[in-house]
Order: structure tokens, then C-alpha cells, then sequence
């Protein structure tokens, strides 16, 4: 009978054992990793203070860091988010431009009819009327589904509120990198000198060429945009003509773009042995359309 019980003892002890080294190999797996995402916060937040200098430019060599032996770095990347949507912009105006914004969602696939409730959807979010556009939701409809308390009847605070409305969730399958069209945190016009790609074709409607071609020109020889040598134009109608729009592409710009504004966007990873942290910072300007004051952090987020 003592073999037998040695035998389960010796076997209850390796299991034990086995079961504690497991433990602690997971706690000690555990604090390295938060002690790498630490790090790499760390260099990610280097390379955001960096960055908020207004004497570092876009493509400044600084903004990329490595460190080879510790494999802790950060880069940053710099744009403008003037060159951007802003919902608010578009269905405050009198009368509003929900056909804009219909129009975008065509192109992104949307039926005629999904892009109608989208529109409206946005539209009876910031309306301070109780009355329900023809494809929207107020009060009524948000409560029916669970959502009581919306719409708020007021602009958006910032793009994350537009995935709240009810209907426009096709847009965001249809197009899910949606947010980089759209922000808040400008007032003006589309700054028709940072629009992204993505706005110059699917939102005021030029080919990928001209919008190629547009975006080489305004970048100057260095090919980076909101560096020295960029593009310099001092009216709509003069940038509009060096795109060589056609009447309708034109009718849009004219309409809906400008050539000033400036808030400025600070996207910095921080990695540190295969962690990554990335923070994107907005940073204000002060530019005389915008109600920002210079140097005014308008945004933080962290992944």
C-alpha cells in the first residue's frame, strides 16, 4: 500500500509543480508586457511633445526615432485636418447640403434609399426642431430602439457621436475607414491644400489621376505636404483652376473648399520589443475661421 501512495504523492507534487510554474511563468509574461507597453507609451508620448513644437514640420527627420539596441523607438507623422469634412458645416448652412453628403455615400455604395436615411439620420441629430425629415429619426424612433435621450438637437462633439445615429450603420460597413473623411474639429471650409485623397475623389468628384496630379503640385518638390515649399495659391478659384476641374467638379470646390485653415494632427506610435502604443493628438492653430485658439489641444486618443 506505501508504494501506491508514494507514486499519487510524487505525482500530486509534479502536478503542483507544473501547475505553479505555469502561474508564475504567466505573471512574470504579464509584468514584461506591461512594462513593454509602458515603454512604449513612453516613446510614443517623446514623440507627440516633439511633434507639438510648431517649428517641426511635416517630414522632419526628427520624427522618426530608433533605438537598435533596446528596439524602442517612436515615429510620427504630421497632417492637417482642414482638409477634412465637417458634418456640422454641411447640414448648418442654409439651406443644407445633405445632397453632399448623399452623394458620398452613393459612391460608397450605398442604395439610394440607405443613403437617404443616413443623410436625414445626421441631419435630424443636430436639428433643434422636433420635426423628423423624411427618412430620419428624433426622439420617437431613438426611444423605440433603446436609446432614450437622443438625439441631443445639437452639432457634433466629435465623429464618434456619428455612430450613434440611427442609419447610418450601412456607412460604416460599406466604408469603414469612414472616420478619416469626417472630423469636428475644424470649422471652415474643406482646406482644398490638405485634402486627403479620399476627399478629392469621392467627395468633390475629380478622377484619381487629377487628384494625383493635384496633390504632387501642392506638395512642392520634397512631395510632403505642410512643408516649406508647398503649393502657394491664394484664392479657391485660382487652386480650382490649376486642378483643371471641369464645370460640375468645379461648381462643388468653389462651393464647398478654400485655401486657408490649419489644425494640426499628430499621429505617434511608440513601440518597444514588438508593443505599440499609438496616440493621435489634434492640436489647434488659431486660424481666423476656426474657434480654436492657437495651441489648444482639441482631441486626444490612445490605442
Amino acid at each position: 500500500m506505501a508504494l501506491p501512495m508514494v507514486l499519487w504523492t510524487i505525482a500530486l507534487l509534479a502536478a503542483i509543480t507544473i501547475l505553479l510554474a505555469g502561474i508564475i511563468e504567466g505573471w512574470i509574461s504579464e509584468e514584461t508586457r506591461e512594462g513593454k507597453q509602458f515603454r512604449a507609451r513612453q516613446q510614443a508620448l517623446s514623440g507627440i511633445a516633439l511633434a507639438m513644437n510648431p517649428a517641426i514640420g511635416p517630414g522632419d527627420p526628427l520624427l522618426e526615432h530608433h533605438t537598435t539596441d533596446k528596439g524602442e523607438g517612436y515615429k510620427v507623422t504630421i497632417s492637417d485636418e482642414s482638409g477634412l469634412i465637417n458634418p456640422n458645416s454641411l447640414l448648418a448652412a442654409t439651406p443644407d447640403r445633405r445632397d453632399l453628403l448623399k452623394k458620398l455615400f452613393t459612391t460608397w455604395g450605398l442604395s439610394i434609399s440607405e443613403s437617404d436615411t443616413a443623410a436625414d439620420g445626421l441631419y435630424d441629430w443636430q436639428s433643434t426642431t422636433p420635426v423628423r425629415s423624411l427618412h430620419g429619426a428624433k426622439k420617437a424612433e431613438y426611444e423605440a430602439v433603446g436609446q432614450a435621450g437622443f438625439p441631443p438637437d445639437a452639432p457634433f462633439v466629435s465623429t464618434a457621436e456619428m455612430v450613434l445615429v440611427l442609419g447610418f450603420t450601412p456607412v460604416i460597413h460599406a466604408h469603414p475607414d469612414w472616420r478619416n473623411a469626417f472630423t469636428t474639429h475644424y470649422n471652415g471650409k474643406i482646406n482644398i491644400l490638405h485634402a486627403p485623397k479620399l476627399i478629392l475623389t469621392d467627395f468633390l468628384g475629380l478622377s484619381p489621376d487629377q487628384a494625383d496630379q493635384w496633390i504632387t503640385l501642392r506638395s512642392g518638390k520634397d512631395g510632403i505636404d505642410g512643408s516649406s515649399d508647398d503649393l502657394t495659391v491664394d484664392t479657391i478659384s485660382h487652386a480650382a483652376s490649376l486642378m483643371g476641374c471641369t464645370g460640375a467638379q468645379q461648381s462643388v470646390i468653389l462651393d464647398t473648399c478654400d485655401v486657408v485653415g490649419s489644425v494640426r494632427r499628430i499621429e505617434s506610435t511608440g513601440f518597444c520589443n514588438g508593443v505599440k502604443r499609438h496616440i493621435t493628438v489634434i492640436l489647434g492653430r488659431g486660424s481666423t475661421d476656426n474657434a480654436q485658439s492657437s495651441g489648444n489641444l482639441l482631441g486626444w486618443t490612445e490605442q
